[in-house]
C-alpha cells in the first residue's frame, strides 16, 4: 500500500536558488518516513520531470540529507525569475505537485 508524500512529511517548500532554479525539499516527521521515501526510488529525474511537467534535462540535481530528514532536487526554471511572464518571482508557490506523491511501500 503506497502513502501521500504530504503525509510523510513536517513541510515541503520551494524557493528561489538563484534566477534561473528552484529548489524543493521534503522534509520528513521521522527517519522511517525520510528512509521509507529514499529507498523507495521515486525521487528520480524521471518521476520528478513527469510530477512538473518538465523534460528530465531540467532535474538539475538530487539530494538526500538523512541527517536532516531531507530529499531535495533542483529544477530549472523555464523562464527567469522576475522576467515577462514569470508565473511566481521567489517560486516559494512550486512545490503542490509534490502534494500526491505516491510512495510505494516495501515488499513484505
Amino acid at each position: 500500500m503506497s502513502k501521500r508524500l504530504i503525509d510523510l512529511v513536517e513541510f515541503l517548500f520551494s524557493k528561489n536558488a538563484g534566477p534561473y532554479v528552484i529548489t524543493f525539499d521534503a522534509v520528513f516527521k521521522d527517519k522511517q518516513s525520510f528512509e521509507l521515501a529514499r529507498d523507495s526510488g521515486v525521487f528520480n529525474k524521471a518521476t520528478l520531470a513527469k510530477l512538473f511537467k518538465v523534460p528530465e534535462s531540467r532535474i538539475l540535481s538530487i539530494y538526500e540529507y538523512p541527517a536532516g530528514r531531507v530529499m531535495k532536487f533542483n529544477i530549472v526554471r523555464d523562464i527567469s525569475s522576475g522576467d515577462f511572464g514569470d508565473r511566481t518571482v521567489f517560486g516559494s508557490q512550486l512545490w503542490a505537485p509534490l502534494i500526491d506523491l505516491e510512495i510505494p511501500a516495501p515488499a513484505p
